[in-house]
């Protein structure tokens, strides 16, 4: 799937009456203040269960995790829980080498 460099954030509520994001095309330095903003604006509205779903994440770059961290750090301060969803290998890899970096 090739979107061009951008993010399209949809949601719908599951079975559990949780929030859940999708997450699709690129997380990267130009498309994270997206996130965030998508974000903030969740956590304003008193939604207190996130899931991201990252399965249809094509790109992430340093600029994408460190929204990620940023979301998962941004929702706990406001008693909401994020959790991060169907992560495509390529992804657990990154993860993975991210902490080795610290």
């Amino acid at each position: 799937m090739n979107l061009d460099g951008k993010l399209i954030i949809s949601h719908e509520q599951d079975e559990n009456d949780d929030l859940v994001l999708f997450l699709s095309g690129d997380l990267d330095v130009r498309t994270a203040p997206q996130l965030r903003n998508f974000i903030d604006r969740v956590v304003n509205e008193g939604v207190v269960n996130v899931r991201l779903d990252l399965s249809r994440l094509s790109y992430l770059d340093s600029s994408g995790f460190i929204a990620l961290v940023d979301a998962t750090r941004r929702t706990r301060g406001a008693r909401c829980r994020l959790d991060l969803a169907n992560m495509p290998r390529w992804m657990t890899e990154f993860f993975d080498l991210k902490a080795l970096e610290a």
